[in-house]
């Protein structure tokens, strides 16, 4: 089949949402689909095609990103581009409901009578400022209501999402597919000791406990809080996009944002991941690093997401003195990271593997197509 896709961005502009259009684009180009996939360009990026995937790249404007907003506004290009993508394919799934292209793509398809797929991924994302919750508001009352109802049928990563749509912006329950996060686990996945020490020796680490935190550095990712846990008994490893904090402590390293081939060499070499972050409405970083055998460690605001109630996550209160204690248990206890390492690799590789996400997404294309009616 033709699948259209759109979304804010794609890699390399590091975010979970550009990680998952990646690698649910590729797999689907890989059983012989034709993707096309829209999204903002990020710097000088032309477009691509491998095979019979495209990625059409369209120049826009990021007026609010160093803020931690990433909202690209898109030149008027963008409206011919995704015509054409529209009547070329057989089906739309457009990622995040707040963006221009999501909504002119949904458009263009309801009036060519075409099936749509909508993939929210946070529902509404609290900000440190109230001038961006507000509008944020109006935004998800206006653009968010209009790209739900032009869809056939709305995914969602996880519970928290879904209670959000159906709750708050009354979408009908029966209308919302709830299709687990993919981790792909041929790159995500442990290695053995002697590896490990090698990968420490590339890395230029030494034996002193590593622990890790992957993501933008934005407010609601709470670095801080790892960064006042710091103890002389284990160093921080910080990997991300934006402007770290300022200053750091000693025995904190830092790491740009990078590429699945790269970012994997940190978690395989790590000892401990944390998630120090006040919101998230899924967190494919925590998949990734459970799939290479890290335990991981989130705090109470995070608790209700699927990968919290795998029984494998450490849960702390979200201050500095609960998160060294809980990073001082772990790093104190080999045979306990071991145990905890193993049996998280072993629940993502058999409930999250990319196979289980792309056979559920390709079930609902084709009952689409089929004219199945979820509303």
């Amino acid at each position: 089949m033709k699948i259209l896709m759109t979304s804010h961005y794609t890699l390399p502009h590091q975010g979970g949402i550009e990680i998952i259009i990646e690698k649910l684009s590729s797999a689907l180009a890989a059983r012989g689909h034709e993707i096309k996939v829209v999204a903002s360009r990020h710097g000088q990026l032309p477009p691509q095609k491998i095979n019979n995937r495209e990625i059409i790249n369209v120049s826009a404007f990021d007026p609010l990103r160093n803020a931690g907003v990433h909202y690209p506004i898109f030149s008027p290009a963008l409206i011919p581009i995704v015509y054409r993508a529209v009547r070329w394919a057989d089906i739309i799934h457009a990622q995040g409901m707040l963006y221009q292209n999501t909504l002119l793509a949904l458009w263009l398809a309801k009036l060519s009578n075409k099936p749509t797929v909508l993939t929210e991924h946070a529902g509404f994302v609290q900000y440190n400022r109230p001038f961006f919750n507000k509008t944020q508001r109006v935004a998800v009352d206006t653009l968010g209501r209009a790209s739900l109802s032009l869809s056939k049928s709305v995914v969602v990563p996880d519970t928290i999402v879904r209670e959000i749509l159906v709750n708050d912006l009354n979408v009908p329950e029966n209308k919302v597919a709830q299709i687990p996060l993919g981790v792909d686990t041929d790159v995500f996945h442990p290695v053995s000791t002697s590896a490990k020490k090698e990968l420490r020796r590339e890395l230029n680490w030494d034996n002193r406990p590593k622990v890790l935190f992957v993501g933008n550095f934005v407010a609601r990712k709470r670095t801080h809080l790892l960064l006042d846990a710091l103890s002389d008994q284990f160093d921080v490893v910080l990997c991300g996009e934006g402007t770290p904090p300022s200053p750091l402590p000693e025995r904190v390293r830092i790491y740009p944002a990078m590429g699945h081939e790269r970012i994997v060499k940190l978690y395989q070499a790590a000892d401990v991941f944390v998630i120090p972050s006040s919101v998230e409405t899924f967190s494919i970083v925590a998949y990734e690093a459970m799939a290479c055998g890290l335990p991981v460690i989130m705090t109470e605001d995070l608790a209700h997401l699927t990968v919290a109630k795998s029984n494998l996550v450490k849960i702390t209160p979200p201050n500095s003195a609960a998160l060294q204690k809980q990073i001082h248990g772990l790093i104190n206890d080999p045979g306990e990271i071991q145990r905890i390492g193993l049996a998280s690799a072993e629940w993502v590789q058999k409930n999250f593997s990319w196979n289980t996400s792309v056979n559920q997404h390709l079930n609902l294309y084709e009952r689409l197509l089929a004219g199945d009616s979820f509303s």
